[in-house]
């Protein structure tokens, strides 16, 4: 297995071109909405958002592919006529491997939502920029050659001609989006959204060139009421980036554990989910979440069936969520409304 890690280290690191998938993915993609889609920016029901996330895949192939991602977004100036905009700031860094292969981007966006509802600010359509920097390094203190192999074993002890050079390099890069949310009803709503990243193609290349391909994602979900303290979730985003490509689709079935107030519109939503997902070709893998006065967490799991299995022994990824939506303005006299006010 080592000696496979150099092989494929030594093609990645080689003067030749590698086109593969370059960016990280989530299976819980509806709880990364920045690095989804810059017009969500600002785009929900409250007044902060703050998620952070982590993915840990692989485990039982030398070391894990670790991900971790925050986000901070918030609406601003929601008194302008016919719409508002949405700042946030978005990070996430992940390794892989040995080698500690990695990226790390930050990112800025802004979105402007206009309100198409004719004055029910119940029906948004948002166009959204990002930029930021991305910085791609890695280690080589647990790298190991073949002029350090020793009939038996590799001794690192053994002097090794500079075969990488740089390890590292930082550019400016820049993302797009468009997204569509319409609020029907209390407890309904319905999104759509398209991004388009790496508008530029930066070359982030260590030794030679490697641009960042172009990242082409589709996303939509919806809440639908389907009793009075249950709702479904369906969810689905496509993404394509180069030669790569991958689909979710799944669901959630939503319970409210507190009752709801119909008279002041006013709660503290206490709900739990759980459902499916499949990654087409890929995995199946299920999530849950939690909810409490604005305070989330959620956990889910991939179960591998790619043909990756038999190395992977049927281990995939599991990802922890932890998330909180501040609803400042909120009180039992005036009511909690759904609509960003």
């Amino acid at each position: 297995m080592k000696k496979l890690t150099i092989i494929l280290f030594g093609m990645l690191l080689s003067g030749m071109p590698v086109f593969a998938q370059q960016d990280v993915h989530f299976s819980q993609f509806f709880s990364s909405p920045l690095t989804l889609n810059p017009a969500s920016a600002g785009i929900f029901d409250g007044d902060m958002r703050a998620i952070m996330n982590y993915r840990n895949q692989w485990s039982s192939i030398s070391e894990p592919y670790v991900t971790m991602a925050a986000s901070v977004d918030f609406p601003v100036l929601r008194k302008i006529n016919n719409g508002m905009f949405g700042m946030g700031i978005n990070f996430f860094k992940d390794a892989a491997g040995v080698s500690k292969l990695g990226t790390t981007n930050v990112g800025l966006s802004l979105a402007y939502h206009l309100d198409i509802s004719g004055g029910q600010k119940n029906n948004y359509l948002s166009v959204g920029f990002q930029g930021g920097m991305v910085q791609r390094s890695m280690s080589l203190g647990n790298l190991t050659w073949d002029e350090q192999w020793n009939g038996v074993t590799f001794d690192q002890q053994i002097a090794t001609v500079d075969q990488l050079g740089a390890t590292s390099a930082s550019v400016f890069d820049m993302g797009t989006g468009l997204h569509w949310y319409y609020m029907p009803k209390q407890n309904m709503n319905i999104f759509s959204g398209i991004s388009l990243f790496h508008i530029t193609s930066p070359d982030i290349g260590f030794n030679g060139e490697s641009p960042l391909l172009k990242k082409f994602t589709w996303h939509g979900g919806a809440e639908i009421p389907a009793g009075d303290d249950i709702s479904i979730l369906p969810n689905a985003v496509f993404v394509k980036q180069g030669p790569n490509r991958y689909m979710d689709l799944g669901a959630e079935v939503k319970v409210f554990l507190q009752e709801r107030t119909k008279f002041t519109n006013f709660r503290n939503p206490m709900y739990v989910t759980i459902g499916p997902y499949l990654r087409l070709g890929d995995a199946l893998y299920l999530v849950s979440r939690f909810n409490w006065n604005g305070l989330a967490v959620a956990i889910s799991y991939d179960f591998n069936m790619s043909g990756l299995t038999t190395a992977t022994g049927g281990n995939g990824a599991y990802e922890l969520m932890l998330g909180y939506t501040a609803n400042l303005n909120a009180n039992p006299t005036r009511g909690h409304s759904v609509r960003f006010h």
